[in-house]
């Protein structure tokens, strides 16, 4: 028998796009023993396709049967018990094996199962196993699924699989487009069903998506235009939206009348994208939005003109709304608006929006004064930062706050820096987003993160496992990207967030429930698990180098990053030696740090006696240390960490020979603490201001 492909296909009344794409669990077919080369799935509205390549013909079975002692007589002929077992099997007694197990030996039978019969099993389990965000019962069955379930396929090659899911058997009939009619069509084969799609009007998902960002492309430039930003989430999960609404998408082209493109140009973007799943077309030389827009239809319409004029009438009546909206907001200046905020709850149990103001004021101070930048213009951010919260445009387009307080805060003439950064107080919103581009922008950015992240921990309301309803994640994460990608010319090297921290806990006040000690301990922790996060997103392997970066202080994040580069570049070594010096200086790290680790929780003296020194191999560590110990502080304190390293790998002769002719865990007490003693202070000189080296994997480290 040879192996064979299996289809299944779902199919249904039309999905949401937010439902889509979907994970087939195929864990219970192979819990089920079944095998296969490759799999794949699709997704359209209207069905789901599941496809197994080379599934072998059988799946092979083991049972364990009756106690050979139960099994067969005294005389070694076989009982009711071995013949029964057998038969059920369709075996012969002489076909069981027997296998010895800790309660004796054991009958067991060996046969095929087709793996039709399997699969008839366990498909409906992997049916109901899909998960949405929301099910429904459609039949008396009583089956939930997203949407009821108008028909299935399901073939082992051309043989039909008999897999029965609530009252629906599966069968070989699909249907075309909706708009071929509801004519049946017959599937020959696992196999002919791909080609047969073409014919039924009916694009699957693999190579559709990027298809379709092809056609949208073409479109925009007979427009001497583009899309918009490709890179950001909002255009991704346009496209994504768009490829699994359509199942034969067509590309058409609309206009609205240039007159609304005085309105803020992300405001008709978002109204576009958001309500209506269309494209805006900004111009490919100037950047400016143009007065068309990119639909993807369900096919080629037999009327293209009068289907546009439907949207051309939709999105006029969204346009109209939104000037309307910003010709109300406004009549009024933001700074006339700020007392509104009184009345906009941040959280129910952290108070109103503007009890805000004056602790990001004060954060956004204390990072400016940590920093050295200048505290111009931050009274005057943090006041009208979140005032466009209020505003008929924002209830409008939640997505668009802060953006759209920029634009008003222009055009009540306030300082093209306030503007600025009030426009881009909620850089980044996601991963892939730019940051803050001004230093007052950055400033107010890190002061909103600070003040919500100590708010929400602080009455309990952290992330868990993968709920995050607050965006807390996002929140830490941008917080992070902003300290280590800072605005030209602006460094936060050296900012402290227990500092910060502390501020805003004491501001938060008599709200904050937590304990501040642990609170600060957790905040902490989030705010490391967010760096870690980033520093291996795309370097998994780095983790070593993280977690030897950490190790010497997580306080200072922008400082970690720093230090976090230059260990990059060592570790990738550039032929000139400094892998060498990196080895050398975590070998010493590694040796001294182990023994004094080992005995963690032993109080030890923070200084040397001479005296008491004995062997000459801790005598010559002794005196080398003393001799460039000044030189290693030296360049830590002005952060030369490389020519630290070369300094300190000097030592690595001298270690080495220690721990050849020393031991360090002397019965004398005092020799013993003063050796520990010593080792402490090799150790932690790079360990405490650098890198502990000591947690790198290097050949020829040296052996406890």
């Amino acid at each position: 028998m040879k192996s064979n492909d299996f289809l299944l296909e779902i199919g249904c009344e039309e999905l949401p796009a937010d439902y889509l794409p979907v994970v087939f669990d195929t864990a219970v077919l192979a819990g089920a023993g079944v095998k296969w080369k490759e799999v794949f799935t699709f997704a359209t509205p209207r069905r789901l396709v599941l496809r197994l390549t080379a599934v072998e013909p059988v799946v092979k079975k083991k049972e364990r049967g009756p106690p050979v002692q139960v099994a067969f007589d005294a005389q070694g002929r076989p009982a009711r018990a071995a013949e029964a077992f057998a038969q059920k099997h369709n075996l012969k007694v002489t076909q069981l094996t027997r296998e010895q197990t800790p309660k004796g030996e054991v009958l067991f039978a060996e046969y095929d199962v087709p793996v039709a019969k399997i699969l008839a099993e366990t498909v409906p389990e992997l049916i109901q196993g899909i998960h949405f965000p929301k099910t429904m019962r459609w039949d008396e069955s009583g089956v939930r699924f997203a949407r009821p379930i108008r028909w299935l396929i399901a073939l082992y090659g051309p043989q039909v699989v008999p897999v029965v899911f609530g009252l629906l058997h599966a069968g070989r009939q699909t249907f075309p487009n909706r708009r071929l009619g509801a004519k049946p069509v017959a599937v020959l084969s696992a196999s002919a069903y791909f080609s047969l799609l073409p014919k039924l009007k009916v694009q699957l998902l693999e190579g559709k998506r990027e298809a379709l960002r092809v056609k949208l492309e073409a479109a925009a430039n007979k427009l001497r235009g583009r899309l918009p930003d490709e890179t950001t989430e909002e255009f991704e999960w346009l496209l994504n939206t768009v490829t699994f609404l359509a199942e034969d998408p067509v590309v058409a082209v609309g206009s609205f009348r240039p007159e609304y493109l005085e309105l803020p140009p992300e405001v008709l973007q978002t109204s576009m994208a958001k309500h209506l799943k269309l494209f805006s077309i900004r111009s490919a030389t100037s950047g400016k939005l143009l007065p068309h827009f990119l639909a993807v239809l369900e096919g080629k319409p037999k009327n293209p003109a009068g289907v546009m004029a439907n949207v051309d009438r939709i999105i006029e009546a969204r346009f109209t709304d939104a000037r309307f909206f910003y010709k109300e907001d406004t009549k009024t200046r933001l700074e006339a608006k700020v007392p509104q905020m009184e009345r906009v709850s941040f959280h129910e149990k952290l108070g109103t929006v503007a009890e805000r103001i004056p602790r990001l004021e004060k954060i956004a101070a204390s990072v400016a004064s940590m920093t050295g930048l200048s505290s111009e213009g931050i009274s005057r951010v943090a006041r009208l930062a979140k005032v466009d919260l209020v505003t008929q445009m924002v209830r409008e387009f939640p997505a668009l706050q802060g953006t759209i307080g920029g634009h008003y805060a222009r055009h009540d003439g306030e300082p093209a820096e306030v503007a600025a950064a009030i426009a881009q107080q909620y850089w980044p919103r996601a991963a892939k987003d730019p940051v803050p581009t001004t230093p007052l922008a950055a400033l107010i950015s890190l002061a909103d993160r600070v003040d919500a992240l100590a708010g929400y921990f602080g009455v309990g309301l952290k992330p868990t496992g993968s709920a995050d309803p607050y965006g807390l994640r996002r929140l830490a994460l941008g917080l992070v990207r902003i300290l280590i990608e800072p605005p030209k010319g602006v460094s936060f090297v050296g900012l402290s967030f227990d500092r910060l921290f502390d501020e805003s806990i004491q501001s938060w006040g008599a709200r904050i429930t937590l304990d501040p000690k642990t609170l600060k301990k957790e905040l902490r922790a989030f705010l490391r698990e967010r760096f870690e996060w980033l520093a291996t997103r795309e370097a998994p392997g780095d983790r070593e180098l993280v977690a030897a970066i950490l190790a010497a202080g997580d306080d200072d994040l922008a400082g970690a990053w720093e230090r976090l580069q230059l260990l990059r570049r060592l570790w990738a070594g550039s032929g000139d030696g400094k892998r060498k010096i990196l080895e050398a200086a975590a070998k010493v790290a590694d040796r001294t740090g182990r023994i004094v680790k080992s005995v963690k929780g032993l109080p030890l003296p923070d200084a040397v006696d001479p005296a008491i020194l004995k062997e000459p191999e801790e005598k010559e560590l002794w005196e080398t240390w003393n001799r460039i110990a000044p030189q290693v502080k030296e360049q830590l304190e002005r952060r030369q960490y490389e020519e630290a390293t070369r300094i300190y790998s000097g030592l690595y002769p001298a270690v080495h020979a220690y721990f050849e002719k020393v031991f360090v865990m002397a019965e004398d007490e005092a020799l013993r603490r003063n050796r520990l003693a010593l080792l402490k202070q090799i150790h932690g000189s790079l360990a405490g201001a650098f890198a502990d080296l000591g947690r790198l994997s290097l050949p020829g480290t040296l052996e406890n």
